[in-house]
């Protein structure tokens, strides 16, 4: 068997403790669009289908599945946003990568699966194990999985198994651990030419989006406290491949790797949808999915540039963004709180201050019988 990682501040929680927040949302949810109604359907549905739930400014709106399905039919991208460990959201992966490439039959927008799991290193092991000439032990050991990722490879088993025998074809999107070293340790001063060059090609939109109050509001609210969680943990004197540091790690370092492994991760993605024209399925943790600062703004930038290439060179990326069995404590809702952060407040500075809010998700998707 596949070893897990224990849970840590910045990991996925325990299983019973997930199910009891999920019971929370259910509830929130239900007060939101008012009385029980919400919650009386859950409990009565028979069939097996998620709870689809669209983000609205700061109410969430039940979705039917028929709404959600075209809704995804036309994104380019759609980002999933997991907790590693929890096999509900793996459940809920698979159900929607089933019910893209489903989709896709028809509309003749073949499908791929982005994997954060996976660093770019390892794409032609990818290759060869949709391609049927490895098994799944050899795509385990090839990916060196253990080391470079951890959580626990039965979990995306399903995922994997099911885009190889349809022919899905799966992306390696990470950073590879030697590159993200040499930023945790030195900055992005630590970076070569041909780095930039791989995994931050914008230079420019790069360094202008962080001047942008929206990135700024998201940087103080969702990156530096989880630099501050790292730091109480003990768990910043190592990078990401082992290695020990003299010092614990610089929040500039530590902000800097996070940047370096979403704007590389956004960069993959969009050229998996120029390489093969379709619609590309993101399967990341809900950090780089949540008020878009992650993944989703990264890539509606990227997507624009020259040399994206069609299909992207005439329209915006359409990117639909979905949160897996959220939590309260997963967005900016203070502690103790019962009910999800739908928004994250931005105040643009100057002459006259204006106020403007990043919204979580576009949808979330919540297991049924979380209310159980």
């Amino acid at each position: 068997a596949v070893p897990a990682a224990p849970p840590t501040a910045s990991s996925p929680r325990p299983a019973a403790r997930a199910q009891a927040r999920r019971r929370l949302l259910v509830a929130s949810a239900a007060a939101v669009v008012g009385g029980g109604t919400l919650r009386q359907e859950a409990r009565s549905a028979e069939e097996e289908e998620p709870l689809a739930l669209a983000v609205r400014g700061d109410r969430l709106v039940p979705v039917g599945s028929s709404d959600m399905e075209a809704s995804l039919a036309q994104a380019d991208v759609v980002l999933l946003g997991e907790h590693h460990n929890q096999l509900d959201d793996h459940v809920l992966e698979l159900k929607v990568v089933q019910s893209m490439h489903e989709n896709a039959q028809g509309s003749g927008r073949p499908l791929s699966v982005g994997l954060e799991m996976v660093q770019q290193r390892f794409q032609p092991v990818l290759d060869r194990y949709v391609m049927g000439d490895i098994s799944e032990h050899q795509l385990f050991r090839g990916t060196e999985w253990s080391k470079r990722w951890v959580w626990a490879f039965e979990l995306y088993t399903p995922v994997l198994r099911f885009c190889r025998e349809a022919g899905v074809r799966l992306v390696a999107l990470n950073t590879n651990n030697e590159c993200l070293s040499k930023v945790e340790r030195n900055g992005f001063e630590g970076l070569r030419p041909e780095d930039w060059r791989q995994y931050i090609p914008d230079r420019t939109g790069f360094a202008k989006m962080a001047a942008q109050p929206e990135f700024k509001t998201y940087l103080q609210t969702v990156l530096m406290p989880s630099y501050d969680l790292h730091q109480r943990l003990g768990v910043m004197t190592r990078t990401v491949t082992g290695q020990t540091l003299k010092e614990p790690m610089t929040l500039k370092n530590f902000i800097a790797g996070r940047l370096l492994w979403d704007e590389s991760m956004a960069g993959a993605a969009v050229r998996a949808g120029c390489e093969r024209p379709g619609q590309v399925c993101v399967l990341v943790g809900g950090d780089h999915v949540k008020y878009q600062y992650g993944l989703r703004s990264r890539m509606e930038r990227l997507s624009q540039l020259p040399s994206a290439g069609a299909p992207w060179d005439s329209r915006p990326l359409r990117v639909v963004s979905m949160m897996l069995n959220p939590t309260p404590e997963d967005t900016l809702a203070p502690p103790g709180a019962e009910r999800l952060a739908l928004q994250m407040p931005v105040v643009a500075k100057g002459e006259e201050a204006t106020r403007t809010f990043v919204p979580l998700a576009d949808y979330v998707l919540v297991s049924r019988g979380a209310e159980a």
